[in-house]
């Protein structure tokens, strides 16, 4: 048995007519973390459960090519290499 399997979170359920049981819970990360240069990505927001419901998808991530993926700055500089490329063939 893993280390991560025997500390992992526990919630216990009781099914109707039966024992209850212990179900692992997996860890929710926090903020994400940029692809690129590993820095926390501040435009994303934390996933909160809370009352069965989650933010959607608009609103937890950025509406940009590669959002919440790629930081901004590291977004920037991809943008600024690929133009630059582009005019040296032209």
């Amino acid at each position: 048995m893993k280390p991560s399997e025997r500390f992992a979170k526990k919630v216990w359920r009781k099914p109707p007519k039966k024992d209850s049981k212990g179900h692992k819970v997996p860890i929710k990360s926090g903020l994400g973390k940029c692809a690129i240069c590993k820095e926390q990505i501040t435009s994303t927001k934390k996933r909160l459960m809370k009352n069965n419901t989650s933010p959607t998808k608009s609103h937890t991530k950025t509406n940009r090519p590669y959002g919440g993926y790629i930081c901004t700055k590291c977004m920037r500089k991809q943008i600024i290499e690929t133009n630059r490329e582009l005019q040296t063939e032209a």
